[in-house]
């Protein structure tokens, strides 16, 4: 009988060239997706408590603080926006409490209602502090 050796089969080695594919994609899908935004940090006091980050210090009682006021309101946008008792619009916000700041005011209490949008708490906090006053509080009930 005439018996062919059949020559045993090598194991191939796993190609590492497909790992490396797969690895370098989700690298750049896990680079891609992730937010490359600069946070700036929105300095806020809540509730008449210190400042973040820093100290509660006393000031005198004779720098009156600005009161900013966001109500509900049926209309348009749904919220009125009252500045020491005067109604305003969110654009004309900014140029107001300047003039307050000139007039000697370093401080803002903001008061929003409840059910107010958060995002507009936020346009608000914004705009007072691109305004010339030191510091904005927050107080929430």
């Amino acid at each position: 009988m005439i018996s062919i050796e059949t020559p045993l089969a090598r194991r191939k080695r796993i190609p590492l060239t497909p790992l490396i594919d797969v690895i370098f994609i989700l690298i750049m899908f896990f680079l891609l997706s992730s937010t490359f935004g600069v946070w700036r940090p929105l300095d806020v006091a809540l509730g008449g408590g210190a400042p973040a980050g820093g100290t509660e210090t006393q000031k005198p009682a004779s720098v009156a603080a600005v009161l900013i006021v966001v109500k509900a309101r049926p209309g348009s946008d749904g919220t009125a926006l009252t500045v020491n008792g005067r109604d305003m619009v969110l654009a004309d916000l900014t140029e107001e409490l300047n003039r307050l700041a000139e007039a000697g005011a370093r401080d803002a209490v903001l008061l929003p209602a409840r059910g107010t949008d958060f995002q507009l708490v936020v346009r608000i906090l914004d705009e007072a502090r691109n305004s010339k006053l030191t510091s904005v509080r927050l107080h929430l009930d």
